[in-house]
């Protein structure tokens, strides 16, 4: 017994890739914000519980999220130019490798400005010159990390190749 195949079509094109990688949403980024402001939040309690020094937010941290933004903000800025100028100077490794770093640098961000915010809130009613301390390196690093958030998305928004032409 033979089964009957139809023919081959020879003008069919072959099936075009479906899938692909979408810009990040607002919605995992706000989740991922509320996890990290509900633990810098909790952090201060916790210290207080196991009779630890209050946490604060060291300089050098600050200028971390500020120095990682900055990076961050030149590579999307040499990607969008690179895109937009000559696409073919930008190799498909290169750009998957940015849009990766964008989306990680996007979430990581949005962690960070939580967890700083969480820890302004945790220090507002705490009188003293080490909660003012602590609420001015927060709230400064929490600019940073939400610089670092909105280049990371500036990147992923960078490594969209226009449609083509032809």
């Amino acid at each position: 017994m033979t089964r009957d195949l139809p023919p081959e079509r020879q003008d069919e094109e072959p099936p075009r890739p479906s899938g692909y990688v979408r810009v990040t949403g607002p919605g995992p980024l706000v989740v991922i914000g509320l996890a990290g402001m509900f633990l810098g939040w909790a952090w201060r309690g916790q210290a207080i519980r196991t009779d630890q020094p209050t946490p604060m937010v060291p300089w050098l941290l600050v200028g971390v999220t500020w120095f990682v933004a900055a990076v961050v903000v030149g590579i999307a800025f040499l990607t969008w130019r690179t895109v937009r100028r000559n696409p073919r100077l930008l190799t498909v490794q290169q750009g998957l490798s940015r849009l990766v770093l964008g989306k990680t640098i996007a979430r990581i961000g949005a962690f960070a400005f939580g967890g700083f915010l969480g820890t302004t809130i945790s220090n507002l009613n705490v009188g003293g010159d080490a909660a003012q301390r602590a609420i001015l390196h927060a709230l400064v690093a929490a600019a940073g990390a939400g610089v670092a958030l909105a280049a990371g998305l500036l990147l992923e928004h960078a490594c969209r190749v226009p449609p083509r032409s032809d």
